[in-house]
């Protein structure tokens, strides 16, 4: 009975043994391979060319006879140190003269459009915060079993109704002034697109 024993318990051990020199190699055959990938990878790195230049408008070289130099030479405002003088026989004199009362009627445009936009902008704010209240005004009412008699309730959510289409016709009143006000005049819808 012994020897059973000892039999079944040696059978697993010379198994295991007898496996062990299959896996070892395996083993190693996997290390060589992570470590010679490791070696290309870095030799890769080394001999690999510089990375790609990223351009931006610093490193831009602009030249005189291009379209953006031409552009931006335009944006530059009349009487700036940057232009240069006309002569005095030149036939432009009449548009110079009229250019301080086209550009502060214009400058007096910007500001009543930017005006308007804030104002525009705080009204639909004001109409979402309405909006929101009275949508919270009216679940509450609505939530309420008994509200047929929550006479208080009602008018409180037609009041903020009223409030809200009050605000709803301000903010009509004022995109139709913005709509009504000339268009800016710029130089930049006189230059040609760009290709």
């Amino acid at each position: 009975m012994m020897r059973r024993t000892t039999l079944r318990l040696a059978l697993p051990v010379v198994l295991a043994f007898a496996m062990l020199p299959t896996a070892a190699p395996a083993q190693s055959q996997d290390s060589p391979s992570v470590a010679e990938a490791a070696r290309r990878a870095r030799a890769q790195k080394k001999n690999s060319d510089k990375p790609a230049k990223v351009i931006t408008d610093e490193n831009l070289n602009v030249k005189e006879g291009d379209v953006q130099s031409a552009a931006a030479r335009q944006l530059r405002m009349p009487g700036s140190p940057e232009t240069q003088a006309k002569p005095a026989g030149s036939p432009q004199v009449a548009p110079a003269a009229e250019g301080p009362k086209k550009a502060s009627e214009d400058e007096k445009v910007a500001k009543e459009r930017a005006a308007l936009k804030a104002q525009i902008k705080e009204a639909l704010t004001d109409l979402d915060l309405l909006h929101r209240e009275r949508t919270l005004e009216q679940d509450t009412y609505f939530s309420n079993p008994d509200y047929v008699h929550d006479t208080a309730g009602k008018a409180k959510l037609d009041a903020l109704k009223q409030q809200e289409s009050d605000k709803q016709e301000e903010l009509d009143r004022l995109k139709a002034r913005l709509a009504a006000l000339p268009p800016v005049q710029d130089d930049s819808a006189a230059t040609p697109p760009k290709p």
